[in-house]
């Protein structure tokens, strides 16, 4: 990448590591990640910045915005997600070689990127990221597809064994038109049942889809107003988040942000309005935070929320559904988006 020197970022990071960084330097490397960050944008992410531009959003204000969350400070005024990527290295950052170090750091702005932008997706298009969804947790069991990350963005692939990768993406008016072709209302699980069969039954383009191109495809298939009010599948509700592809000082900060948004729904959404007394905002937030451990360490969740409730609270499941179970689904369901703004919405 042209218009900036590679050793600077190793100098930087090595100041950064040794809490010794000067105004120079910081002002070089805030510099340097905003150029690498807009040539991502620019040259890999034009479709989903599209999106994001009808809400106003440039990519310079973009790029600022990552680099506030890059350059992020503790309270001992360190810069502690830098340091925590540092830290999760291979190798001492004084002896990795340069250009190995810029590759690093340019993965580790990309990652930080990649979480801004599903965020201000799920901001700008509801809809579409609640589709996005759908296909994720139905994907997670499918046999027919699988979701690669690539640099353009999250990709749905129908065969892991493609020998059209050669070929040119399949064009997206013409995959509408084969959609027409069946044109009857169906659920996700339907809707890449026929995709599918489209991309297998085929030899001129690539068997394969970005999934932002997926959502339109199955907007078509949706009412426009999607019924908000969801119907708990506590399974589903409960399942796994995979956070595959993410290091851990990644995963730690999102952990972090979920927990702390959590608490302030409880405290302004209940707390403050009456709803429920300061001992019930603090069993109801360790039932949610037990799950969101439950996420974070990868371990098998339990049957139902009700059985984390009563670690905490005990009483009869009768009590439970007349008084706590709308509010907790509704804070678990929050908690999980938070989670997919964050690491499972990357598009």
């Amino acid at each position: 990448m042209a218009g900036f020197d590679k050793n600077k970022i190793q100098e930087c990071l090595i100041a950064i590591s040794g809490n010794s960084i000067n105004h120079s330097q910081l002002t070089e490397l805030v510099g340097i990640s905003r150029l690498i960050i807009q040539s991502y944008l620019i040259n890999y992410r034009s479709k989903v910045l599209n999106l994001i531009s009808r809400n106003g959003i440039t990519i310079t204000d973009l790029s600022y915005d990552c680099i506030a969350d890059a350059f992020a400070r503790n309270g001992e005024n360190k810069f502690h997600i830098i340091k925590k990527f540092i830290s999760s290295l291979n190798q001492n950052i004084k002896e990795i070689e340069d250009v190995n170090a810029f590759l690093a750091y340019k993965g580790f702005l990309i990652k930080v990127t990649d979480a801004q932008l599903s965020k201000l997706y799920s901001q700008s298009d509801p809809i579409g990221s609640k589709i996005l969804r759908n296909v994720k947790d139905v994907v997670r069991c499918s046999d027919k597809f699988a979701i690669v990350k690539k640099i353009s963005g999250l990709t749905l692939v129908a065969d892991s064994n493609d020998e059209l990768n050669y070929k040119p993406e399949f064009p997206f008016e013409k995959l509408l038109a084969e959609f027409s072709l069946n044109d009857n209302g169906s659920d996700t699980k339907d809707l890449l049942d026929r995709l599918h069969q489209i991309l297998t039954n085929q030899c001129e383009y690539r068997r394969s889809v970005l999934l932002t191109d997926v959502v339109s495809l199955f907007k078509k298939y949706f009412s426009a107003e999607i019924n908000n009010a969801y119907d708990v599948n506590e399974q589903l509700l409960l399942s796994p988040i995979l956070n595959d592809g993410f290091e851990e000082y990644e995963t730690t900060q999102v952990k972090q942000k979920v927990e702390n948004y959590i608490k302030e729904k409880i405290l302004l959404d209940y707390f403050v309005k009456g709803k429920i007394n300061k001992e019930e905002a603090e069993f109801i937030y360790l039932t949610i935070h037990d799950i969101i451990n439950d996420w974070y360490y990868g371990v098998e969740t339990k049957d139902s929320i009700y059985k984390y409730f009563i670690d905490h609270h005990q009483i009869e499941k009768e009590e439970y559904l007349k008084n706590y179970k709308t509010k907790i689904e509704y804070l678990v369901k929050l908690a999980r988006d938070e989670f997919a703004n964050y690491l499972l919405k990357e598009i």
